[in-house]
């Protein structure tokens, strides 16, 4: 269901979206946690922290990821 231009962009989106969501809880860190909920004291920025890990771990693992997409575009 998925159209070629979106297969192609399956890794670089979830890196991406991960990113954002990074960028959003440093924003509301910053901002003094307005939009998130929060339980503790600097969770925002822990989350942050974490998400941007994440962006990291992927980056390693770009070319596994879209090994991994190619693998399932050719059995399809």
């Amino acid at each position: 269901f998925l159209k070629p231009q979106e297969i192609d962009r399956l890794a670089f989106s979830c890196k991406l979206i991960t990113f954002e969501c990074g960028i959003r809880f440093l924003t509301d860190y910053l901002d003094g946690d307005v939009y998130f909920r929060t339980h503790r004291a600097g969770q925002n920025l822990d989350r942050c922290r974490v998400h941007f890990r994440m962006v990291s771990d992927m980056e390693r693992k770009m070319d596994r990821m879209l090994e991994i997409i190619e693998k399932h575009r050719t059995e399809n």
